[in-house]
């Protein structure tokens, strides 16, 4: 299957400034709010689309991420 990128849900990587433009999209899989909060609580990694086109892997950084909010992705 496919990953999809329709929700709009969007993260920074944790090693960039908190002022980048260079938003990563986050697949539909984990783009909702449920199963942000299971990947952050597990630390599963998610498929994403960063700002070049190119698709990566990346967990959720539990610190400084909040279900349904501003999402930092730490790159596996």
């Amino acid at each position: 299957m496919t990953e999809t990128y329709s929700l709009g849900a969007t993260g920074r990587r944790a090693d960039e400034a908190p002022a980048t433009t260079n938003f990563i999209k986050v697949g539909d899989t984990a783009g909702r709010s449920g199963s942000q909060q299971l990947a952050m609580s597990q630390n599963t990694p998610i498929l994403c689309k960063n700002f070049d086109g190119s698709q990566s892997w990346y967990t959720i950084d539990a610190e400084r991420s909040l279900p349904g909010g501003p999402i930092v992705l730490k790159a596996v």
